[in-house]
């Protein structure tokens, strides 16, 4: 049998390398190669063969624009104790990711994926003889360990995540073969690749290395495990395990088997810097046979705040980051640094439309400002009465245009009617606008007074922190003063801004938004209708959403009910296609209801990559969602000497 296997084995390099020369790799005799670090561990015995630490069909990249050669640090930064960037720069490993231009999800470390008609069933072919970075095999085993004592343990997962859920039930993972599953839904989930591909599918991954994790599982322990815990100074074993495979934590485990091209070797917690080490295990090669990455090392200085970051970059002592360094007030600094700084400029380009959208919360408890909001008139003269021209020019340097909360222009879901109504600035049609909507009586000082006989009066909250926003609302408040409104922009630190929300409690918000990409969009609806207490234009309808018996909803109107209906058809599809149909039908209700007070297009923002650093591309999305630099395949950057 173990000679069958073997051929069988054998069969499958046979096939890779064929698939591998057919992309460029030229040469009768074809082997695997891996950087001289690993070469020397091989020769001194401490390390198998690269060809034996790499499954029978690994996974081929093809570079952006060559072939790499190894060695060097890729030096990155953030700071506090809890901030996504490694994530972004060195986690992203799952069964499927977003390909680069974030058109499509297509597979990772499983071989591939296939789904049903109803979407209920996703099956997964993993590659054979992958390995975690401790040179333990990754099978469907682990994944039935991630199902079995992770997700149903209802200790370690109170409650499953929504994305894993459908039906009211949590998705079951059966085993087809040591390298087959099938994840099962009760009802239909066609979100759930996309799910998959942005920071939540690496939960999975993360909880799944069973050969590591057991000793810290009661079930699997359950002589040993109190004492881990005392040593841990955990609560109890939950947060022991739960400390292991969640956000930060399991980024403070050095010990922690990864999937990654990266292995952590200092962790994010009580250092300034943390390090990871090329994982010798890792499943992707070049298309010139070499194993990946090229890089020898990541590091990520933990800094105290974002100027420190900005000050690292201009000093040269960042090699390859947007994030942090790309907002529009950090923007002339880095331009201008870049001699300084060794390094050349690429285009974050942000996957939400708006610079600054302005919600007013028709929801809103007291009687008249809700009265006030929801009068479709009121919203358009309001539009009607700001600058957005001169907008562009002091606040966006001129790299702007005017814009509503609508989709990007190029994307399956752009609808120009959308991203272009009410837009022109003209006093005159402003002030008719807010005479429809019944506000014709002024106080001596010109302010229009509502049907309680007061001013309208009301505050638009705006983070603390962000001085465009600010500067914007400033604007925007001398400019709706002229049409007799009284505007008070209110900067507030985020969690009281999301405790107000949660309460029905806000009066409006001034935020960036709009999900300018398709698969933004799709995933992330809350600009486009009440999915979710965050969309602060209906908030009492966003929780009836989520929770009709939550004391703060409101059952919504009849057009957001059809939404909500949309969206649902949304998730139950299948197929992109339907998934986008749906979706557009759900954004003509957005047109007609103008929810939401656009001013901006954001501005493509920019993110820096040393002169010598090869691979990265020119245009990367720029979003927790699509996980960048993630999907533009880090573990092929290289430096060109």
């Amino acid at each position: 049998m173990k000679l069958v296997k073997d051929l069988q084995r054998q069969a499958a390099r046979a096939a890779v390398l064929a698939l591998v020369v057919g992309a460029g790799w030229a040469g009768a005799a074809v082997a695997f190669q891996e950087s001289p670090q690993l070469k020397a561990l091989v020769d001194a015995g401490k390390l198998p063969p690269v060809d034996k630490r790499l499954p029978a069909k690994p996974l081929v990249l093809t570079p952006l624009q060559s072939v790499g050669s190894y060695g060097g640090t890729w030096r990155t930064a953030t700071f506090g104790g809890g901030d996504s960037e490694i994530e972004r720069s060195i986690g992203y490993t799952r069964l499927v990711r977003w390909n680069p231009e974030w058109t499509e999800v297509i597979p990772d470390i499983a071989e591939s994926f296939e789904v049903n008609a109803d979407a209920t069933e996703y099956t997964f072919t993993l590659r054979e003889g992958t390995r975690w970075s401790d040179g333990e095999p990754f099978s469907a085993d682990d994944l039935i360990f991630w199902d079995e004592h992770v997700l149903r343990n209802k200790e370690i997962t109170p409650s499953p995540p929504a994305w894993l859920t459908a039906g009211g039930e949590p998705v079951k993972v059966e085993k087809l073969g040591d390298y087959k599953v099938v994840f099962k839904f009760k009802a239909p989930n066609g979100l759930f690749l996309m799910n998959m591909a942005t920071i939540r599918g690496a939960d999975i991954l993360a909880a799944a290395p069973a050969h590591y994790l057991k000793k810290f599982h009661k079930d699997f322990n359950p002589e040993g495990i109190a004492a881990l815990v005392k040593q841990a100074g955990a609560a109890d074993w939950a947060q022991l395990f739960n400390n292991k495979i969640s956000f930060p934590g399991r980024w403070r485990d050095v010990g922690r088997p990864v999937l990654d091209a990266w292995m952590l070797t200092a962790p994010y917690v009580g250092t300034s810097q943390v390090v990871s080490e090329r994982n010798p295990y890792y499943a992707k090669v070049d298309t010139a046979g070499n194993q990946l990455p090229y890089l020898d090392k990541v590091t990520i200085d933990v800094m105290e705040d974002t100027q420190a970051i900005i000050l690292k970059a201009i000093n040269g002592e960042i090699d390859m980051q947007n994030r942090f360094i790309e907002t529009t007030d950090a923007r002339p600094v880095i331009v201008q640094n870049q001699e300084k700084g060794g390094y050349r400029l690429f285009i974050a380009r942000p996957a939400w439309s708006n610079a600054l959208l302005i919600t007013l919360n028709q929801t809103h408890k007291n009687k008249v400002l809700r009265k006030i909001f929801s009068d479709k008139n009121f919203r358009i003269g309001l539009s009607h009465a700001i600058n957005r021209e001169e907008l562009n020019q002091l606040i966006y340097a001129g790299q702007s245009k005017p814009y509503q909360a609508a989709p990007r222009e190029g994307s399956a879901l752009y609808d120009e009617q959308m991203a272009t109504q009410y837009l022109t600035y003209d006093v005159d049609l402003a002030n008719r606008y807010l005479d429809k909507a019944g506000l014709t009586t002024r106080d001596g000082e010109g302010y229009r007074l509502g049907p309680d006989g007061r001013r309208v009066t009301f505050a638009i909250d705006v983070l603390t922190g962000s001085p465009i926003q600010s500067d914007a609302l400033e604007l925007i408040q001398r400019y709706w003063r002229k049409v007799g409104i009284d505007m008070q922009p209110r900067p507030t630190e985020r969690s009281l801004i999301f405790a107000r929300l949660q309460t029905n409690e806000n009066d409006g918000i001034g935020w960036v938004g709009g999900g300018g990409y398709d698969f933004l969009g799709l995933l992330d609806p809350k600009w486009y209708f009440p999915h979710e207490y965050e969309s602060s234009f209906a908030t009492a309808w966003g929780l009836y959403y989520q929770n009709p018996n939550d004391p703060n909803a409101e059952e919504p109107s009849e057009e957001a009910k059809k939404q909500m209906d949309l969206y649902r058809k949304v998730q139950q599809s299948a197929t992109l296609e339907q998934q986008l149909a749906a979706m557009k039908e759900l954004l003509a209700i957005t047109r007609d209801q103008f929810y939401i007070i656009g001013t901006n297009l954001e501005p493509d923002r920019v993110g820096i990559a040393k002169k010598n650093m090869r691979n990265v591309p020119d245009v990367i999305p720029s979003t927790s969602f699509y996980m960048i630099p993630g999907p533009v395949k880090p573990e092929t950057f290289y430096y060109e000497n």
